[in-house]
């Protein structure tokens, strides 16, 4: 068997993950709204469920991405960065299917302390209608809280996105070993629409997407 022949057989396997994060970055382009929405989270909350958060960071999507997953005590950092395709070594692709990955305890107290930072942070969020961009930089959060799911998206740049609290929380139990791709200006922010349309590929190598704020606040893939 080839190395290609390999590595394609390794992606699809992974890409048959039924619940989470797909490990394969295909995949994962297709459910990427999935996951900053809290498609998942929400169809499983419920009364009584357990609480469980999700804080994703899109560092530009393509340069890089972070998820941290609480759930049961335990916060997972996820980073994925840039592929770079000149290094990849086929027979080594854990860390290019799955990302850096670190899980780190977290007890009551420091969740209580990371949720009221959350809390402090709500009136910042962005408000129906706002367009969050693949190609540029926003936090989403989601989460299933006493049985009721939330969620809340922060877009750079923007007045509170600059202030948050939260961010440095979560960045206490990060032992991912990445250092976060910072939020920066561009020199030309025009929005072209066509440029974000479904399978529609630009000169940046990736698929860029749009995600919108619904009028009850959930977010959604499309214009």
């Amino acid at each position: 068997m080839s190395r290609t022949t390999a590595f394609l057989a390794t992606l699809a396997l992974a890409g048959c993950t039924a619940n989470g994060i797909a490990n394969d970055p295909l995949t994962r382009n297709f459910q990427w709204g999935d996951v900053m929405a809290g498609s998942d989270i929400r169809r499983a909350c419920a009364p009584g469920a357990p609480e469980r958060w999700r804080f994703v960071y899109n560092g530009v999507y393509g340069e890089q991405v972070r998820v941290y997953e609480i759930e049961a005590g335990t916060v997972e950092a996820r980073v994925f960065d840039r592929l770079n395709l000149a290094s990849l070594d086929l027979y080594r692709t854990d860390h290019f299917l799955r990302g850096a990955n670190a899980r780190t305890p977290i007890g009551p107290d420091d969740l209580g302390r990371l949720v009221r930072a959350w809390e402090s942070d709500r009136p910042k969020v962005a408000q129906p209608g706002v367009l969050l961009r693949s190609d540029r930089f926003f936090w989403t959060t989601t989460a299933c809280r006493d049985g009721r799911f939330v969620v809340a998206a922060f877009p750079y740049p923007s007045d509170g996105a600059s202030t948050l609290t939260f961010p440095e929380e979560l960045a206490r139990f990060d032992r991912t070993g990445k250092p976060v791709n910072p939020p920066r200006a561009f020199d030309r922010d025009i929005l072209v629409l066509s440029d974000y349309q479904p399978n529609r590929r630009t000169g940046d190598t990736e698929q860029k997407f749009l995600l919108r704020i619904m009028p009850d606040g959930s977010i959604a893939r499309g214009y």
